[in-house]
């Protein structure tokens, strides 16, 4: 899973059997070693050169550039556009019906990639393309990333990994595809599950994972967001804290369990605890009087779960520190007719129509 550019000790520069990659008009070099066919990249290969549309490769000037005037996907990705906002698409392209693609995607991936495994089998895989296009250009695209994931994960994985490109990074774009995975999900919606990305992750997944999810989770203590229990669509608000004044009083507190939080966010458990503990936020749960007597008559619920406290002036004092910024990166107006498939009731008849 790749966000950003690994230390130089986590990568093998030596085993590199391609020196530098050509990505359309772009030049980078590639961050592990390649496992692309001999016959066709040699070890000694300076040069990769790769088209931007379809991932075709080639160590030939000449056809590289015959191919690219002729690209079947010059003008169009492949499959199915499920995302669009402000000159971003996400488009899902079956590795079934798009084996070519997904088998060239994987093999460039690999380039950025430490632990990917998958490079030829993927008719069992969908892949989801991030493109970017100016809205006065929209046939002018480039694809800056993407993610893949299980058509079926017995684990209720919603991604398997995923790679911005270098010349792409740095802008936020990881988060975008994080998003996306979840709502793809329909956690929110009957029938929709919570998920997670498959794990183990590496380093640099789990740093981006974290920062995702805690700002995830933050957003809902601070701000409230629809529930997936709540298909009404109320919306939880939670009130901004209000300055500090002088009294005996203690503030009300709201209690939710890491369940009720991850059903709010469409978070599995263990994410919803690994993201707290990021933060930094939690506190002992101080026992008061009347609950520290009934310990001691012994009349407290063995049961009872164990409390923690987090402070909503720790999550802003976590949200300042971080530049957090609580707009969701993904917008739900920007999904497609029947994306999330999840999200269109079975009696819903202004979806019925034909395109």
């Amino acid at each position: 899973m790749s966000q950003e550019k690994p230390s130089t000790s986590l990568q093998s520069t030596s085993d590199h059997n391609v020196q530098n990659i050509i990505l359309g008009d772009l030049l980078f070099k590639p961050w592990y070693q390649s496992i692309y066919p001999e016959d066709l990249v040699p070890k000694d290969a300076e040069h990769l050169y790769v088209c931007r549309w379809c991932f075709r490769y080639s160590c030939d000037k000449l056809a590289f550039a015959k191919h690219t005037r002729l690209c079947a996907n010059r003008t169009t990705p492949p499959g199915i556009k499920v995302y669009e906002h402000g000159g971003y698409a996400v488009w899902e392209v079956d590795g079934e019906d798009h084996k070519l693609f997904g088998q060239n995607l994987s093999l460039f991936a690999k380039l950025f990639l430490d632990h990917k495994t998958v490079f030829f089998d993927v008719a069992t895989f969908l892949y989801y393309i991030l493109t970017f296009a100016d809205p006065a250009s929209p046939e002018e695209y480039s694809v800056l990333g993407f993610f893949s994931k299980e058509k079926l994960s017995w684990d209720s994985n919603n991604l398997a990994c995923i790679c911005i490109f270098p010349p792409y990074q740095h802008r936020q774009l990881g988060k975008l595809l994080m998003g996306v995975s979840y709502k793809l999900s329909g956690w929110e919606h009957p029938g929709g599950y919570i998920g997670g990305p498959e794990k183990p992750l590496s380093d640099l997944g789990q740093r981006s994972y974290n920062r995702f999810w805690a700002e995830r989770i933050a957003r809902f203590l601070l701000h409230g967001r629809q529930c997936s229990n709540k298909p009404d669509g109320d919306t939880q608000k939670l009130p901004k804290p209000s300055p500090t004044k002088v009294s005996r009083k203690r503030p009300p507190r709201e209690y939710l369990t890491v369940e009720e939080i991850g059903q709010a966010t469409g978070m599995l458990t263990e994410d919803v605890i690994t993201a707290v503990k990021s933060m930094g936020v939690v506190r002992p749960d101080t026992t008061p009087k009347k609950r520290k007597l009934a310990r001691l008559m012994g009349d407290e619920d063995p049961k009872e779960a164990p409390k923690v406290v987090i402070h909503k002036a720790d999550i802003w004092e976590w949200a300042k520190a971080n530049c957090l910024s609580f707009e969701d990166p993904v917008k739900d107006e920007g999904f497609t007719a029947g994306f999330p498939s999840f999200s269109v009731s079975e009696d819903d008849d202004s979806t019925s129509q034909e395109e």
